[in-house]
């Protein structure tokens, strides 16, 4: 039994699990809205309240820790704590006062772990996939094929950058989203160029806002997706549509009131969903997969 900390720029992750016969065994997992990269993000800082909040978290999951006895911690930063100028004293405090030892790893670590995760998730297909995690401060896209990346690279469109970058109004206007719009076509060339030489129409995302995506369309929808295994579904087209149809047309209020929604995710899941159409649409994906693994599964797995 081991520990997995995910320290994303909007959610803290814990995982107390284990590894048996291929299949994850979950003991404890909790995952806490530290939104560590909210004031600071674009800034390379993180605030003295993010500082805080981070700090408290980590008090948290260190009596977790303790109660499950766990002495295999491994602990990862991502965007936001790798790209802050006082990232180095956040990961210096967290051993100081709780005894946790955290890596700061760069996106091309992150995206390796986000498809191990992904791939333990599903039966996936014979052909080429595009993976896609939308992250607070970072996206990660990866094309595998049998289980083996062709390409990946992380770009610095997280919900909490687009956010703070354009400050969309509620609900979003049609000018906002022709200008986010224009920016995912300008910073995701590569992925384009990626997608010429390793085409693929099935786009699987991972965690974060597609398992907002199932929730939505499972609780308000009220519409049963296609079940490819207990952690991973499939989003049927006309489903997607009016979940992104809801986003982009709803107030922060009304998102609250979805069953689906959960809160911290009420702000950020609209810039996500506008990236998550940009993708089907930009890229003609014919079949939408949601998983529920990422990172902190796919940590679990290679450390396996």
């Amino acid at each position: 039994m081991k520990a997995i900390i995910d320290l994303g720029t909007n959610t803290f992750h814990l995982l107390i699990a284990e590894v048996k016969n291929g299949m994850i065994n979950e003991y404890f997992k909790l995952q806490v809205p530290v939104k560590i990269g909210k004031g600071g993000i674009n800034k390379g800082l993180i605030t003295s309240d993010a500082f805080i909040r981070g700090l408290t978290a980590l008090a948290e999951f260190r009596k977790y820790l303790d109660q499950f006895g766990i002495t295999q911690v491994h602990a990862f930063a991502t965007s936001a704590i790798r790209d802050a100028v006082n990232g180095t004293e956040f990961i210096n405090e967290a051993k100081k006062l709780h005894q946790i030892d955290i890596a700061a790893i760069n996106g091309d670590a992150e995206a390796s772990f986000i498809f191990e995760g992904v791939i333990h998730s599903f039966k996936v297909p014979d052909e080429n996939i595009l993976v896609m995690d939308i992250g607070g401060g970072s996206v990660e896209f990866i094309i595998g094929c049998n289980n083996n990346i062709l390409w990946k690279n992380s770009f610095d469109l997280g919900a909490a950058r687009l956010i703070e970058k354009f400050q969309p109004l509620d609900p979003i206007t049609e000018k906002e989203i022709v200008e986010i719009r224009n920016y995912f076509n300008d910073k995701l060339k590569p992925l384009k160029d990626a997608l010429k030489k390793y085409p693929t129409k099935i786009l699987v995302g991972s965690a974060g806002s597609f398992e907002t995506l199932v929730d939505i369309v499972l609780k308000d929808l009220e519409v049963i997706p296609n079940t490819l295994s207990k952690n991973a579904f499939e989003i049927r087209h006309e489903d997607f549509d009016v979940f992104y149809e809801l986003m982009m047309t709803s107030k922060i209020e009304q998102r609250s009131k979805l069953k689906g929604m959960i809160d911290f995710r009420i702000e950020m899941i609209v810039v996500a969903a506008l990236l998550m159409k940009f993708v089907v649409q930009e890229f003609e994906i014919k079949k939408i997969i949601a998983s529920n693994y990422s990172m902190k599964e796919g940590v679990l797995f290679s450390e396996d």
